[in-house]
């Protein structure tokens, strides 16, 4: 795991990258006040804007081609397309477009909550926080498809427990030159 080199002028981690490709994206949970553990449910629906992921991410910039089609990941001759950016990053709002979004990056996380994506000192399969209880990683390396910007692009990703219930949001940002 690479640290953050800092962080913005609101406690945001920041995370530089020298591309905007070629590097994991790992997202972790622990039950939170309910004790249900993390769900990790795609329900996307085209049609019912209230079908969303478990696992909820939006960026604030467009990634890759930014295309607002769903689960475009590839391979080729499939389309091979990014995801929208929402700069709001309000993953309350109930539109269509963003329900498509977060669904869109999910079918882009696999779940490696017993066979995590991240090593210990040992170089053992092990998770980044020793209280995490379930773990998603990028299906694969983040690869044009889903190259970052150069600039600041903000992450912001809640979880919704097996009860339902929605953890607390949280932030990041990657930077490219």
């Amino acid at each position: 795991m690479i640290p953050p080199s800092g962080t913005d002028e609101n406690g945001v981690p920041i995370f530089e990258r020298s591309f905007g490709a070629g590097f994991f994206l790992v997202i972790e949970a622990k039950p939170g006040t309910s004790n249900s553990a993390p769900d990790t449910r795609n329900l996307y629906n085209p049609s019912d804007p209230s079908s969303r992921p478990d696992v909820q991410i939006l960026s604030s910039r467009p990634l890759g081609n930014g295309s607002p089609e769903v689960c475009d990941k590839g391979p080729p001759p499939f389309p091979l397309g990014g995801v929208p950016g929402f700069p709001s990053l309000n993953l309350d709002d109930p539109s269509q477009a963003v329900t498509d979004a977060l669904n869109d990056f999910a079918c882009r996380l696999a779940n490696n909550t017993i066979d995590p994506c991240t090593l210990d000192d040992r170089e053992r399969p092990a998770y980044v926080a020793s209280d995490t209880t379930t773990q998603v990683c990028s299906d694969g390396v983040i690869g044009t498809e889903m190259r970052f910007p150069s600039g600041s692009t903000t992450l912001i990703v809640r979880w919704r427990d097996r009860n339902g219930y929605y953890g607390r949001p949280a932030k990041i940002i990657i930077r490219v030159p």
